[in-house]
């Protein structure tokens, strides 16, 4: 059952599920038909239940090669495929987690043979769970893709043509899942010399001709798979005219687009086709522009590309440029490269050794040399609020490095060096700065927001603003935990201050952002993928065209033509500007891209309203001349408009009043923006991040970050004066008032996720907590925590999975929990772990040497088993593919290696197998046993696979197995201990000596009964146990009670202080048993610490589980005339107490109300006084001595006026009672004359329970009557 219900919760499972309670419903219902069903069938299977294997003896699944799984629904393991065409899957529903799968697609000997995979559905957990294929037979062979994520699933697809060639006549595809999520998989069709398609049940799109492996494609069609039209959509209908001896449309002026769908005057996108050599794709490169031609620097390349590639954008054409250096630098990717004068420098990057470099390299255009340069560093700052242990240049990647050239000083000259990963720092807030012309190397102390840094951001350099704008990127939101950043920052190079400004509409990293033009920032593509478990459905690869106003600070999105001849989605290219349009270049889907898409943005003058030209953001930023009626981009606008420069406030106004720069705002859209901007100031926790921000946010001390405003208590009592006072107002930069904050380093030390990177900070402190504080905010209590050694330090599995790191098997390195992404984005790690019992310790011998079966070495797709044709089952694991071992020094004999396969006999070299079969002769030698002769027999230990001994078990005569790896004694005698039994358990209470046909005993303690349970697991291999017992009183019998749950047998033997151990009772039975031992007959008691005489009990021929009570007793007879005697006496003494108690408690009592009564008193005597004003209704004469109904009477009473005041005294135990009281009248309607008729009366009373008036009711009237006249009395 419990197999089953794990089945239908794979099936399930799927993280990008949302949880609806239609799917809830869902869920119960399979549940219980999944619960009937396991209860229907049991442990039979059927051959439907064994999805990819059959049904043997209808109760278990055996599975075919290439799966498992209890009902063989998950691939697993390597298998070699030879037909002509196939499907390749992961499985039934949702893939496994933690599993490995290999399929080798082998075309024989066929030569030029190539094989095309055809991935018809692809979903997986982005970055994390990777297909990697090969264009070979091994994990050595060219890389040709890294699969992951969502790609190709009900529509959605990232590329037109999903396909990949091997062109060696085989290909390896290796599946990686890692122990988090799964998700449905994929499933891929292949073909052997087949023509490329959109589609694998036809050839060449069905719009061609297959001949050779290419397509000839139908007149209307063009392409290499024959997909595209030579006219598409028929030119947009009226925008173009089909050339059909061209092969493309002419567009109408105004259209462009290979469909001319695309409005000019709106930017338009083109696909570059070049000429003739196509260098190797790449992603995460340098690139830039020098003149007329485009330098791509190093990038990720799975190893293919070369250093240095250059596009002509003149002759449209890629070549290699000749170095002439003796020294150049490692392949690297994930650097930085700028252009300063003619020459490119190149900075950090990841190596190709997986090693982060912090080396600055010069690449001269015009002599083509490369010079390491050697950087002048500075003293590192350990002194002031900005003092830092840190110094650079550090070891980085995904970092940015951007030219800043200042306007008044042209030998000011710099680069800066933003953010990045460092392998001991971790996510880097620092900011780098190179001056070219006396190559200093400093870090600069930076001021404003408190920014948190990170990996594969983007950085952009704004002409019109001077500031450079951070998008983006990779960040830590804790020690182990990093989060994709929708951040963007404006950083000022001549005051080094940071500014938050409105973040994007969505998260992404290894993305490109550049300025065609001042004032517009354009984002492009990028990673989008969050954490699997709230990614809502992002992407990995993305296609999205983001724009960023810089005057407006707001975000909008553009277009992107869906007709390109291109794929649009990836991540890590590169984008550059030429002749004033922007070139999108490689970058990574999947595979590494070669291609080139342009952008060419519009013309402001074409917009003939305002709305179309501050809304439309054609790759411009356009403003609204209201004086001229005209579109005029930013650019043309005096520098004091755009920020602020001028001299003359009267000028700025009057310019300001001419254009608008931001489209007009709907009062539903302003509300949107108040609930935003109030939302985002709500956020930020102290002054410094409050202020220095777009959102007009206002620091108002204790009331923390408002929007625009205090409140007015706040505001009424904000100090003028001194330090930062809890109710003092700070205004945001962007508004009309500006403070300074207090120095305050928490914001800082918190943005610090990294114990090495706070400890840089001597105002930080790392706390046990594994937080970064300001030393002011730490308790005394909170000592400073030293930095253990960072993840990169670690070189073997053993120690990196001590500390919170992971290790990636193929690349044997160490990386940060929460930089596994950054370290390895194109998917390089090919399994990764993070626990001990995973690790492969191979004592400096290749890592398939580990493997000591041939399952174990055929489920790594790096190994294979080389047989040692005994046919035994003997051999050792190597490195290789399907030819055989791929190391000068490792051989293996014809018809001997085996990568997708086993031998046939598989008995560990300890027996044999009949011809043509599997099954091992028995019984096996060398002391084994089992199907495969895998296991030592009972009595020895060791690890007989693959020519394993097996090595008897030392117990020491105690016992007779022990444990088959480690040969630790399983001890038959309870309370014997030890590896060999070599020792008695005394922390147990067992004492005595097992060696030497020795044994162990329980020491029972005189009159206690004692309870033992051997029903634990550790407990099934125990067979006997001892108690023994001396008794202490020598004039009273001994007493012996034994109780066994279970049967089992049991001695008693006595021994004295002069003679041996001697039997008393032997073999008896002991489920119950009781017996006596009399003092006449035995010497007891202990005599100058000699024991006269011990008991030994022994309980053996048992199986757990059982439990036992023993006891051993010496009760004296009760004498029952003393016994009587002192329970009188006590009980007479226990009554004379109890009544002295009771007097002394009366009289306290007595003293208690007595002084309450005096207190009472004097408060009842201190009452004020005061006059009230009272209305008395009309009173009837009435006839007291008249027969008046006693219900009248109880009636009149109910009637009477309510106390006036009811006063509690101390204790609310007494009150005193005011009444208003009515004097007698004398019979009259009206009081007598003279008098008052009413009295204020007053009376003490207690609080509690009223008491219920006693009233006879069988009285006659007359005495009715006189009892109510002795009350009114």
């Amino acid at each position: 059952m419990a197999g089953n219900l794990q089945m239908f919760l794979f099936l399930f499972k799927s993280k990008y599920r949302r949880k609806y309670y239609i799917r809830h419903l869902l869920l119960c219902i399979g549940v219980v038909y999944f619960f009937i069903v396991s209860v229907i069938s049991n442990t039979n299977c059927t051959s439907v239940q064994c999805v990819n294997g059959k049904c043997e003896n209808g109760t278990s699944c055996v599975c075919f090669d290439g799966w498992q799984g209890q009902y063989c629904q998950f691939c697993g393991g390597k298998v070699r495929l030879t037909e002509k065409s196939g499907i390749i899957h992961d499985g039934h529903g949702n893939y496994s987690i933690d599993v490995k799968c290999s399929w080798l697609v082998d075309a024989g000997r066929a030569p030029n043979a190539t094989i095309r995979l055809h991935l018809e559905e692809f979903a997986t957990e982005c970055g994390w769970d990777h297909l990697y294929i090969f264009d070979g037979d091994s994990v050595h062979s060219p890389l040709l893709a890294v699969f992951s994520g969502l790609m190709y699933k009900d529509g959605y697809r990232i590329r037109r043509i999903p396909e990949v060639v091997a062109h060696s006549g085989s290909a390896l595809l290796h599946f990686y899942s890692d122990v988090a999520y799964n998700m449905t998989g994929f499933n891929i069709s292949y073909r052997f010399n087949s023509c490329p398609s959109q589609f694998s049940h036809v050839n060449c799109s069905g719009n061609g001709v297959c001949i050779d492996g290419v397509c000839t494609c139908d007149a209307s069609y063009m392409g290499e798979a024959c997909h595209v039209p030579v006219c598409p959509n028929n030119c947009s209908n009226d925008h173009g005219v089909c050339n059909h001896e061209m092969h493309r449309c002419d567009c109408k002026e105004g259209h462009k687009g290979e469909d001319c769908s695309q409005l000019a005057d709106f930017g338009y996108w083109e696909v570059v086709h070049w000429k003739d050599f196509v260098p190797e794709g790449s992603a995460s490169h340098g690139a830039v522009v020098w003149r007329d031609s485009l330098y791509i620097v190093g990038g990720e390349s799975y190893h293919r590309a070369k250093m240095i590639y250059v596009y002509d954008f003149n002759g449209n054409v890629w070549e290699t440029p000749h170095v002439d250096s003796k020294i150049v630098p490692r392949s690297r990717y994930g650097h930085s490269a700028v252009l300063f004068g003619d020459k490119i420098y190149m900075y950090g990057g990841v190596e190709e050794n997986g090693a982060v470099s912090n080396e600055l390299w010069a690449f001269d255009v015009s002599a083509k040399t490369w010079e390491n340069i050697t950087v002048r560093t500075e003293q590192c700052n350990t002194t002031g609020s900005n003092a830092t242990m840190l110094c650079g240049p550090l070891r980085s990647a995904g970092h940015t490095a951007t030219v800043v050239t200042s306007r008044s000083n042209k030998k000011s000259e710099r680069m800066l060096v933003i953010f990045g990963h460092s392998p001991v720092y971790g996510y880097l807030n620092t900011v780098q700065e190179y001056q070219f012309g006396t190559r200093d190397w400093k870090l600069i102390s930076t001021q404003g927001f408190p920014v948190k840094g990170g990996y594969g951001h983007s950085a952009a350099w704004d002409p019109l603003s001077q500031r450079i704008y951070l998008y983006g990127g990779f960040a830590s939101e804790s020690t182990s935990t990093p989060v994709l950043s929708r951040k963007l920052y404006s950083f000022e190079p001549g005051t080094h201050t940071w500014m938050m400004l409105m973040p994007a509409p969505s998260a992404r990293f290894l993305h490109t952002a550049t300025f065609l033009n001042g004032g517009l920032m354009i984002v492009f593509g990028g990673n989008t993928h969050n954490d699997t478990a709230h990614s809502f459905g992002a992407k990995c690869y993305s296609s999205d065209m983001l724009v960023y106003d810089v005057i407006c600070d707001s975000w909008s999105t553009l277009p992107v033509p869906q007709g390109l001849r291109s794929d649009l989605a990836r991540f890590g290219h590169s984008a550059s500007i030429f002749e004033n349009s922007l070139y999108i270049y490689g970058g990574f889907d999947g595979q590494m891209l070669s291609d080139m898409l342009r952008y060419t943005p519009g013309k402001c003058g074409s917009f003939t309203n305002q709305s179309l030209c501050l809304n439309t953001r054609p790759g411009v930023k356009c403003v609204w001349n209201r004086r001229q009626s005209e579109c005029q981009p930013i650019g043309n606008l005096p520098n004091y408009f755009v920020i602020g420069t001028s001299e003359s406030q009267d000028v700025q106004a009057v310019e300001e009043d001419k254009y608008s720069h931001c489209p007009e705002e709907s009062r539903s859209s302003i509300a949107a923006s108040i609930i935003t901007h109030s939302e985002l100031c709500a956020g930020f926790p102290d002054c410094i991040s409050c202020v220095h921000t777009s959102f007009q946010c206002v620091w108002c001390g204790n009331e923390g970050c408002s929007y625009q405003r205090c409140r007015e208590n706040s505001l009424n009592s904000a100090a003028t004066v001194g330090r930062e006072d809890p109710n003092r107002l700070y205004r945001s930069q962007s508004g009309s008032e500006e403070h300074k904050c207090e120095v305050n380093e928490g914001p800082v030390c918190h943005q610090l996720h990294n114990c090495q990177a706070c400890s840089t900070r001597s105002n930080c402190h790392w706390d046990f907590e594994q937080r970064c504080k300001a030393v002011g905010n730490v308790t005394e209590q909170q000592e400073p925590l030293a930095c253990t050694s960072s993840c990169s330090e670690f070189t073997s599995c053993l120690n990196c999975t001590v500390e919170e790191c992971i290790w990636c098997q193929n690349e044997g390195r160490c990386v940060d929990k929460n930089a596994y992404t950054a370290s390895f984005p194109y998917g390089q790690c090919r399994e990764w772990t993070t626990h001990q019992a995973r690790c492969r310790s191979t004592s400096g011998k290749s890592a398939c040497s580990f493997y000591p079966t041939c399952v174990e070495c055929r489920d790594d797709p790096a190994c294979g088993w080389c047989d040692d044709g005994s046919g035994t089952g003997l051999g050792q694991c190597l490195p290789g593919g399907n030819a055989g071992p791929n190391q000068p020094n490792l051989s293996c004999a014809a018809g001997r290696w085996f990568f997708t396969e086993c031998p046939t006999c598989q008995c560990n070299g300890h027996s044999i197998c009949p011809a043509n079969s599997s099954v091992c002769n028995q019984p096996c030698a060398n002391l084994t046993q089992g199907p495969h002769c895998e296991h030592c027999v009972l009595g020895y230990y060791g690890n007989p696979i693959n020519g394993g001994k097996c090595i008897p078990c030392e117990c020491n005569d105690q016992g007779t197995e022990c444990h088959p790896d480690t040969g630790k004694c399983y001890c038959t005698t309870k309370g014997i201990a030890g590896d060999h039994c070599e020792r008695c358990d005394t922390h147990n209470n067992y004492h005595g000596d097992p060696t030497n046909k020795g044994s162990c005993y329980y020491d029972l303690t005189i009159d206690y009964q004692f309870t033992f349970n051997l029903s634990k697991k550790e407990d099934r291999h125990y067979t006997q146990i001892n108690f023994k017992n001396s008794p202490p009183k020598s004039d009273v019998d001994a007493d012996f009670s034994i109780t066994c749950s279970v049967l089992a047998k049991m001695n008693i033997t006595m021994k004295t202080a002069n003679s041996a151990e001697r039997p008393l009772i032997m073999n008896h039975n002991c489920t119950s048993f009781r017996t006596r031992f009399n003092k006449a007959e035995h010497i007891f008691g202990v005599e100058d610490n000699v024991t006269f005489t011990t008991f030994y009990i022994y309980v053996y021929d048992f199986r757990p589980p059982l439990w036992i009570q023993i006891s051993f007793s010496q009760y004296p007879k009760l004498n029952l005339q003393q016994f009587f005697i002192t329970f009188s006496t006590c009980f007479l003494l226990l009554l004379l107490v109890a009544a002295i108690l009771w007097k002394i408690k009366q009289k306290y009592d007595m003293y208690r109300r007595r002084q309450r009564l005096f207190v009472e008193m004097e408060q009842m005597a201190s009452r004020p006084f005061s006059q009230v004003l009272v209305e008395i209704e009309l009173r009837e004469k009435v006839d007291l001595c008249s027969n008046t109904n006693p219900a009248t009477l109880r009636k009149r009473k109910k009637d009477s006026p309510s106390p006036i005041a009811l006063e509690p005294c101390c204790g609310n135990r007494a009150a005193v009672l005011s009444l208003l009281i009515r004097l007698p009248t004398g019979g009259e309607v009206f009081t007598p004359s003279g008098q008052s008729g009413l009295a204020i009366a007053s009376a003490l009373v207690t609080l509690g329970n009223p008491r219920k008036v006693s009233i006879d009711p069988t009285g006659k009237a007359d005495t009715k009557c006189k009892s109510r006249l002795v009350t009114d009395t």
